[in-house]
């Protein structure tokens, strides 16, 4: 394994620190003798720090540094300039033997950080034993491993409840009645037709294009093994001794890749004769930040190769094939108060305009947004982008398509829903939001439903034998014992798998304009796989929530109700839907107020979780696995499931999250019995480093520092919001207000335009005008939707976040970066160039950069050659495992 060769090389490097460290304190100590003994101990120690090989000091960070050679002459004019103070020699002689001690520094903290390296390898948390068990059968099993195994408790009640839950669907064949889903869709998708037309139809199209598509019709390159490596790695689905094969097989080079990617070509070949092979597949279970498992296949991986070539043609294909369809004139898509012809003319006479601007209106901005982020976006729009990763939980910010990331979407989600409630409620004074999603959709999808959906589009009937035979798995759980009996999956998709995507998404995209048309386009479906989100007015939304049931009843699908509920915010004093969901609107952490329209933090939630984060810490067994568990939940899942900085959330929401991480913080460590005896993530580190490894006064610097200067990248969730914070400059409210006042000066200029022009006689006048007398300001403004620019400035401003603010570049931290040695100038962090520089990391110099400059004399915080830096990427690669 990668991790073990390059353990080897970190055992070497500490051999050979430990010699050059010895070496050198031995010579400093003679030499700090020979300079108190000296005549000339300036002159002593400027002699010895040169056969040392220190040849320059950065002095206190108050008066800057200089050069020995610089140091030496100026010894030689104070032995005959009376002018030069006496005092002076005494500091610069100080300044020299700091030089010693930051080398001693230097060195004992590359110690430290090989230590905390080789600990991490040594002592893996129990949640990375059990994924690294080699399956039943595996002869290239080592009985360490197997040693380490059998040593760790397993899992807890709530995982075997989801457990039993999870069988339960996948072992158990769901029946749907597929005349029924075929009568459905095609209600659904095919217009009556009066007289027979040359032109196809939308869905004849859409139809077409899945009927023409194959996967025969292009040669696996090493290129495409390369992608599909990528996005097998991405999504996370091997783990353990597969995973850092898989890593090894990317860099193994052309050749290889080419025998892989014939094996592809010959499998693609034979796909008819395509089968499971070797059979059962182990499964295994993981634990997720937000509490829930998930069961992993665990595939050879050629055959992961394989289906993830043939996943990402069918993947693209899709998105592209309905995304014409969403363009058609089929897809319906509307404003809850739609101009009409009539209304379009009646505007454009008196504004002296053809007909509104149309994109350059809410309207617009509406159906972009949906199109570009919610319509499939599960799905990759080209074969580069790989899977799309919906199952990679919160802790992960790691996404390299341009288009946005899950993490980013789900943001978009919430600020689209509040912006959305602010806007609607500005117009109609009422707003309804709803939400809900299936219960175990991917265990619970019937088989029968998919291939009848598959059918009914088109998709030959040889490819719908294929996908059979990949859904009928057999799979076995190493963990139940040796006893355990292969058990045929006869239900649902697997994770993390593309063409499982592709399955699901196809069948919610028919959900997806089942509610458009009822609706008439007024409610789109906002949609993150299959977590669902609808809202506008209440009649509206109550004809969606119907069109939702019918289509899950239809589908043999299940809503989850503890996940389903809906607010309705009236100013008029309108009375909630007596049809549409009970239940708390919920996003992340947060709670929609139904009376104050707001969002604000669920703390029971979030109480819940801090026992959680208490026990996953409390397995963590080594520094750097307690840093990497702390940066995935404070530095990440809570940040984002708070909602990130947004104009719609305004400086309030932002002041919420503050208090909440504050009380976050506060009750890890200071429990009612005060048990770490510390009272943030800070003093906690210092305290276990100081305790395992003897380290006393460790440096806040190489807590907070990158790993490739020699820390141990701990992440400080106050930052972000903190370069948010001074940014705030208007409330959301004010933002709406101005557009009204906006709409009534633009409305007033019209007028005046409209009065003074004398053409307006000599046009034809629609009939529901009148070209003496200007319309209303009331009917002017009554499709602001589709008609007011100011309103989608507004719409799209609120959507926005805050402009990000960082600190000034004060001359100290410029001159800390001009100093930076050049062996550490390729770090991605910390840069010579203050404005190349990401804004956290900024921040995060001011705060520590003296410290660094005091005990390191830079900013580099051990000997770079000695650093282990690519075994704690390689460690960190990995995602974090929690403990079940």
């Amino acid at each position: 394994m990668a991790s073990r060769v390059l353990r080897d090389v970190t055992n070497y490097k500490r051999s050979q620190l430990a010699d050059r460290r010895t070496a050198f304190e031995e010579r400093k100590t003679e030499l700090l003798a020979q300079t108190q003994n000296s005549d000339n101990p300036i002159l002593t120690l400027i002699e010895g720090l040169e056969k040392l090989g220190l040849k320059s000091t950065t002095a206190q960070t108050s008066t800057g540094g200089f050069s020995l050679s610089n140091a030496s002459q100026m010894l030689t004019q104070s032995t005959f300039d009376a002018s030069i103070p006496v005092a002076l020699p005494s500091a610069w002689q100080a300044d020299l033997e700091r030089l010693l001690t930051i080398q001693s520094n230097k060195f004992a903290y590359t110690d430290l950080f090989s230590r905390l390296a080789t600990e991490w390898v040594d002592k893996p948390n129990d949640a990375n034993l059990l994924l690294d068990t080699p399956s039943k059968g595996d002869s290239t099993s080592e009985s360490s491993d197997t040693d380490s195994f059998e040593s760790v408790k397993v899992g807890r009640g709530e995982m075997y409840r989801q457990r039993q839950q999870w069988d339960s669907f996948v072992f158990t064949e769901r029946q749907t009645d597929t005349a029924a889903i075929e009568a459905y869709l095609t209600n659904l998708f095919v217009e009556p037709q009066q007289k027979k037309k040359v032109r196809e139809t939308p869905f004849e199209q859409l139809q077409k294009a899945f009927k023409e598509w194959t996967v025969k019709d292009s040669t696996c390159s090493t290129s495409d093994v390369e992608l599909a490596i990528k996005a097998v790695l991405k999504a996370d689905l091997l783990s353990g001794r597969k995973r850092d094969e898989l890593i090894a097989l990317a860099s193994a080079g052309k050749g290889v890749l080419a025998e892989v990617a014939d094996v592809i070509n010959m499998e693609i070949a034979h796909l008819d004769d395509w089968s499971w092979k070797p059979s059962p597949i182990p499964a295994q279970m993981r634990k997720q930040l937000n509490g829930k498992y998930r069961v992993y296949m665990d595939p050879e991986i050629h055959q992961a190769l394989l289906l993830q070539y043939v996943g990402i043609r069918f993947a693209v294909s899709t998105k592209a094939n309905f995304i014409s369809f969403l363009r058609s004139k089929a897809w319906p898509k509307s404003a809850h108060n739609s101009m009409s012809s009539k209304d379009h003319a009646r505007f454009a006479f008196y504004v002296g305009e053809r007909k509104a601007r149309f994109q350059n209106s809410v309207l617009h901005t509406r159906r972009e947004q949906f199109k570009d982020d919610f319509f499939l976006t599960q799905l990759p729009d080209k074969l580069e982008e790989g899977c799309r990763d919906y199952n990679n939980s919160d802790d992960s910010d790691n996404e390299d398509s341009d288009k946005k990331s899950p993490l980013e979407v789900k943001q978009t989600l919430l600020r689209l829903a509040t912006t959305e409630l602010m806007v609607q409620r500005k117009i109609y004074g009422s707003f309804t939001l709803c939400q809900t999603d299936f219960k175990w959709f991917g265990p619970s999808l019937p088989h029968s439903t998919i291939f009848a959906v598959l059918k009914f589009l088109g998709i030959e009937d040889s490819y719908i034998e294929f996908f059979k035979k990949y859904l009928s798995m057999s799979l076995i759980f190493p963990q139940d014992g040796p006893n355990s009996e292969p058990r045929t999956r006869l239900c649902g998709v697997p994770i993390s798998q593309t063409l499982s995507d592709v399955f699901g998404e196809t069948i919610l995209a028919c959900l997806d304009f089942a509610v458009s048309k009822a609706t008439k386009g007024r409610c789109q479906l906002y949609r993150f796989h299959d977590d669902v989100w609808f809202w506008g007015q209440k009649a509206d939304c109550e004809v969606a929530w119907e069109a939702i049931k019918k289509f899950t009843d239809v589908m043999g699908l299940a809503l989850n109700d503890e996940k389903t509920g809906s607010i309705h915010v009236s100013d008029k004093g309108e009375k909630p839907s007596s049809i549409l969901p009970m239940g708390a609107v919920r996003w992340g952490f947060l709670v929609l107020d139904p009376v104050k329209g707001r969002w604000v933090v669920d703390m029971a939630n979030v109480d819940e979780h801090i026992a959680e984060m208490r026990l996953q810490f409390a397995q963590c067994r080594s520094v750097f696995s307690y840093v990497q568990a702390w940066n995935s939940y404070m530095g990440r899942f809570l940040g984002n499931n708070f909602g990130h900085p947004a104009n719609c959330l305004g400086i309030d929401h932002l002041d919420m999250v503050f208090a909440t991480f504050k009380y976050i913080q506060k009750k890890l460590f200071v429990d009612d019995n005060n048990s770490t005896g510390c009272e943030d993530v800070t003093s906690y580190l210092k305290s276990i480093i100081g305790e395992r490894f003897s380290t006393k006064d460790v440096a806040n610097a190489f807590l907070y520092w990158p790993v490739e200067l020699g820390g141990l990248e701990l992440r400080n969730p106050f930052i972000p919001l903190m370069t948010a914070r001074k940014s705030f400059e208007e409330l959301p409210d004010d933002i709406l207000e101005a557009v009204w006042e906006e709409d009534e000066e633009q409305y007033d200029d019209y007028k005046s335009a409209f009065e003074k022009d004398s053409s307006k006689h000599r046009v034809d006048v629609p009939s529901n005008c009148d070209p003496e007398k200007f319309f209303s300001l009331e009917d002017f403004v009554r499709f602001r939707e589709e008609t007011s620019p100011y309103l989608r400035g507004a719409y799209e401003q609120l959507l926005e976040s805050p402009r990000v603010e960082g600190l000034e570049c004060t001359r100290f931290v410029k001159y800390a970066l001009d100093t930076i040695p050049i062996e550490y100038r390729s770090s991605k962090h910390i840069k010579t160039s203050y404005s190349e520089m990401d804004v956290y990391w900024r921040w995060t110099v001011h705060l520590y950069a003296a410290e660094a400059m005091e005990r390191f004399g830079g900013l580099g915080l051990g000997e770079k050659e000695m650093l282990p830096v690519e075994l704690v990427n390689l460690l960190r690669s990995e995602r974090v495992r929690w403990q079940g």
